[in-house]
Formats: structure tokens, C-alpha cells, sequence
């Protein structure tokens, strides 16, 4: 654990920093990315799917393009960025580096743009899974990253921007093109109509979703394989708390968006469609896979919503209980091993065993 342990104390540094140094930010987040670049990029047989890209990456630099034809159940984008590093001689080692280099990139230049508190979406980033994502589901984890630049043109209701990036992020993960129908949504007025409305119409397809599914199946047989898989099994209502949880500490965004309708509705509306998704798990645990989309954009809307202003409940008291959900989160996540990255193995534990 001592490289999460290093990344937990880098965090939480910034929290002070950003009071009495905060002209300090940028040299911050880009000494911090660097941390967790590397320690991404260094791991070895860290995560369940580590050995699956590492052959992935060995057929490309062994076939080239010829590749393309015959992993056609990859990504083009993720076989491309393959080729390129194969293509410059490099080996798995340094894709990874490449790889991480580029994720960290997209998701920081993300926190440094539109979060109001760097430090703590750095600390949502480690605690809520996506590091952990990023060394498993690493086509995915590049998808969402991508996507999470969509905000600002959200934001200012710039659907074609949107939907551009959402196409470049469908190239390395196809489950991204969810975000085409779900970025209307996320534009919408928060209300109770049109959260009433959406939870009903969640509640319709969890009760008729293996007939949905089914259907759906008749026209992508290549996907039956799933339902004979471990992952289309269900998870225990356990795994919604987080979720759930995330939804209740984002209520300062609900309350001012029901207060100030002109203010823009996409960060509440995220954490809201997050959670009607992730509640899919408890019927089919591969469904979390979509969730992931809806659900990053709580790196920025979580620090946001705990720092507005309240008499009530202070911000102070507001981040000091995201603190301590996000590290009870993490402890969870690692105790039950997480996307296989925990306990963390390096290429220093590799060279120990070759020289054993």
C-alpha cells in the first residue's frame, strides 16, 4: 500500500497549500499528476485486465495493421495508439506510459479548468476509483476521460462539441456513446417533475430490463456471451451507498439549483443519472460500466457543491465529511480488491522476484 499511502499525503497537501499558497496550484496538480502517472505507468500485473492489454499490445506490434482485422472487438482508437508506440519500438512498459501519461493529462487539465478545489477532486480521484479504474478498464477509463471534457460545452449548450468528443471517446470504449442520448438529459431543468419523471422511468426498465436486454441481443448476438459470464451476475444493494452518497452530499448544488433556474444544471444532473444507473449493479453488475460517464463528472461537481456557502452546515463541515466518505470509500474499495489493483505491485516487486 506505501504508493497509496504516498498519493493520500500528496492530496491532502494541497489542501493547505491552496490557502496559503494558492498562486501554487498549477505547480501543484502537475506535480501530483506526475505522482500518479507514474505510479500507474510503473505497476506490474496490477490490475485484473493487465495481462489482456499486455497481449493486445504484443499482437499489434507483432501483426501491425493486420491487427486491426483480427482484434475487431477492440477499439480502432485503442489499437491505433498501439501501433503508434509499437510503431517507435517501444514495448508494453512504454505504452503504459503513454497511455497513463495521456489519462492524467485529460482528467487534470479537467480538475485544473472547472474544479474549485483541485486538492479534493485530486483526493475524489484516488478515493472514488478512477486511479483504480485507469490500471483495469483502461480503454473505458480513457473513454470517460475524454468525455469529462465535454463540461464546458455542456455547459453553454454546444450539443456538437459534445457529441464530436463523445465520438472520439467511442473510440476506445464503445459504451461512451450512451453520453449521445444522456447529454439532452443532462441539460434539462432540475425539478421534481423531471426527477420524478426520470426515477419512474428508471424504476420501469430495472424491473424490465432482462426482456429489454434480451430483445436488444437479437440484433448484437456477438454481446450474448455475457450472460453466461460472472459480471451479469448481481451485486449486493451495498454497493449503491457510495452513489447514494455522492447524491447527498452534492444537495447544496440541488438546493441552488432549484433557487437560481438560470444557473447551469449539468453537475447535479450528473450525480443524479450516476446514481439511477449505478442502482442497475444490483441486477446485472456489468452495468456498471455505463454509470462511469455520468459518474466522473463528480470529480468536479462534489468539491463544488461541498464549498457553496451554508449557515446550517458549514463548507468546512461539508468537506470534512467528503474526506471521510471518500477514505471510507477507498478502505472498502481495497478490501475487496477493487479492479485487482490493490494490494499495489511495482516493477521493483518484479525485479525482487527475478532476483530471488
Amino acid at each position: 500500500m506505501p504508493p497509496y499511502l504516498l498519493l493520500f499525503a500528496v492530496s491532502l497537501a494541497g489542501w493547505p497549500l491552496s490557502i496559503r499558497k494558492p498562486q501554487f496550484r498549477k505547480g501543484f496538480l502537475l506535480a501530483v499528476g506526475t505522482l500518479f502517472w507514474l505510479a500507474a505507468s510503473l505497476r506490474y500485473v496490477t490490475g485484473f485486465d493487465y495481462r489482456f492489454y499486455e497481449t493486445i499490445f504484443q499482437q499489434v506490434s507483432d501483426s501491425g495493421l493486420a491487427a486491426f482485422s483480427t482484434l475487431r472487438e477492440i477499439e480502432p482508437g485503442y489499437l491505433l495508439l498501439n501501433a503508434a508506440v509499437a510503431g517507435l519500438g517501444g514495448n508494453f512498459r512504454m505504452f503504459l506510459f503513454v497511455f497513463h501519461l495521456l489519462f492524467t493529462a485529460l482528467v487534470f487539465a479537467a480538475i485544473h479548468r472547472w474544479s474549485p478545489a483541485p486538492w479534493l477532486s485530486v483526493y475524489l480521484f484516488l478515493t472514488l476509483q478512477y486511479f483504480a479504474l485507469s490500471m483495469n478498464f483502461m480503454r473505458q477509463a480513457l473513454a470517460a476521460a475524454i468525455v469529462l471534457c465535454i463540461y464546458p460545452f455542456l455547459e453553454k449548450r454546444r450539443l456538437l462539441p459534445c457529441f464530436a468528443l463523445i465520438l472520439l471517446a467511442a473510440c476506445f470504449h464503445r459504451t461512451a456513446l450512451l453520453m449521445l442520448p444522456l447529454c439532452p438529459l443532462l441539460l434539462l431543468r432540475v425539478s421534481k417533475r423531471h426527477y420524478a419523471a426520470s426515477a419512474l422511468l428508471a424504476a420501469a426498465a430495472y424491473v424490465l430490463m432482462d426482456p429489454l436486454i434480451g430483445f436488444a441481443l437479437r440484433f448484437f448476438p456477438k454481446y450474448q456471451h455475457y450472460l453466461t459470464e460472472k459480471y451479469w451476475q448481481g451485486n449486493s444493494l451495498l454497493y449503491v451507498l457510495m452513489p447514494a452518497g455522492c447524491f447527498l452530499l452534492a444537495l447544496p448544488l440541488l438546493r441552488r439549483a432549484l433557487q437560481e433556474p438560470s444557473r447551469s444544471p449539468v453537475l447535479m444532473n450528473s450525480v443524479f443519472y450516476a446514481l439511477l444507473m449505478q442502482v442497475f449493479i444490483t441486477r446485472h453488475f456489468i452495468l456498471e460500466r455505463f454509470s462511469i460517464y455520468p459518474a466522473i463528472f463528480s470529480l468536479l461537481a462534489l468539491p463544488e457543491a461541498a464549498l457553496l456557502p451554508g449557515k446550517k452546515f458549514p463548507a468546512k463541515a461539508r468537506v470534512a465529511l467528503l474526506l471521510a466518505g471518500g477514505l471510507a470509500y477507498f478502505l472498502f474499495a481495497a478490501s475487496q480488491g477493487f479492479h485487482g489493483v490493490y494490494p499495489f505491485h511495482g516493477v521493483w516487486d518484479q525485479a525482487r522476484t527475478l532476483s530471488a
